[in-house]
């Protein structure tokens, strides 16, 4: 299986709820299969299935949890 790792800046996090948040918004994802949110750095590390999912589904959960996403 083919795995695809990428990286997302993310504005307006600014506390352990927001990273949590952020964290559950993109493991709601199907085909995301791990999940790595840095609230310092402001970015979140994402390993997907590409033949499930794509980085416009997963950078879509991420606003639609209330966060913006910075291309």
């Amino acid at each position: 299986m083919t795995v695809t790792e990428e990286s997302i800046r993310i504005e307006g996090m600014s506390c352990g709820h927001c990273q949590a948040t952020v964290d559950k918004a993109i493991r709601s994802v199907e085909g995301v299969q791990d999940v790595t949110v840095d609230l310092g750095e402001k970015q979140a590390r994402v390993v997907y299935d590409p033949t499930v999912t794509n980085i416009t589904v997963i950078k879509s959960a991420i606003s639609n949890a209330g966060y913006d996403v910075i291309q």
